[in-house]
């Protein structure tokens, strides 16, 4: 046992700690993150928004709509929404003990969010986690040529070469949610484009895409225009990082990448 102290009382948050003892627990990290950060905001009485969060812990918008749709299940809070479906205000409950009969029962009506509809979200669940894929696996992926050119292509956008990791993203992108390649060349642009080149975050928007049944750059671009998200431009930049060694293929790259740009 040890005993924690504290200095001050200035510039802290207070938790309830029925909060810590039962909600945390059943929550995951994006839920407790959007959590606090309400709380916080509610104690300096600051304003906030969806894409101020989304920006603030690097998640996306539905990410975090989805997160506060959990605890108002949850019924850690409630929701307010304009008449067209925009998020306009959030009200934090009396926190009490859950109930086990509640967890499994509880239903509620919802708004929509405008920019995510209740087809978007239906897919929920329905979408395979992320898992390492075998050595074979990575070996033939990277051996393909039209995979080849596509790595080349997203080295570009990010600037510079891609580690395993990014490249196992790009491998859970493609064979796992099925994204064709000029689809994840669209993704990638998107991402780029709004100054977001962490593939934890390209690999949340590639999910959040499949889950909404987009399959194409021009369904895509629909859904953004739809929620006021920003397009993609139709330019890359090459980095000043040279692409060698990495994919020994015979390709003419600057062709290639105007084949890509012009899809």
């Amino acid at each position: 046992m040890f005993t924690v102290y504290q200095n001050t009382d200035d510039g802290n948050t207070s938790v309830p700690n029925l909060f810590i003892d039962e909600y945390m627990k059943e929550a995951n990290d994006a839920q407790i993150k959007v959590y606090l950060y309400i709380v916080r905001m509610m104690n300096a009485r600051r304003a906030t928004s969806l894409s101020d969060m989304a920006d603030h812990f690097n998640h996306t918008e539905k990410e975090v709509l989805r997160s506060l749709r959990y605890w108002e299940k949850m019924g850690v809070l409630t929701l307010d929404f304009s008449a067209d479906g925009v998020l306009t205000g959030i009200h934090l409950c009396e926190l009490k003990a859950p109930k086990e009969e509640d967890r499994s029962s509880g239903i509620i009506s919802i708004t929509p969010d405008r920019a995510y509809t209740d087809k978007e979200t239906s897919r929920e669940g329905n979408i395979p986690e992320k898992a390492a894929p075998s050595a074979g696996a990575m070996d033939a992926f990277m051996a393909d040529k039209k995979r080849a050119q596509l790595l080349f292509i997203v080295e570009q956008y990010i600037g510079k070469p891609l580690s395993v990791p990014e490249v196992e993203t790009l491998y859970y992108i493609s064979e796992t949610l099925k994204f064709n390649d000029d689809l994840i060349d669209y993704l990638v642009q998107y991402c780029v484009d709004r100054g977001k080149k962490d593939f934890r975050y390209i690999e949340k928007v590639a999910v959040n895409w499949a889950e909404s049944g987009i399959t194409t750059p021009r369904q895509a671009q629909r859904a953004l225009s739809r929620s006021g998200g920003k397009k993609p431009k139709s330019t890359a930049k090459a980095s000043s990082n040279s692409f060698t060694n990495i994919m020994q293929h015979n390709y003419d790259f600057d062709e290639l990448e105007k084949k890509l740009l012009q899809s």
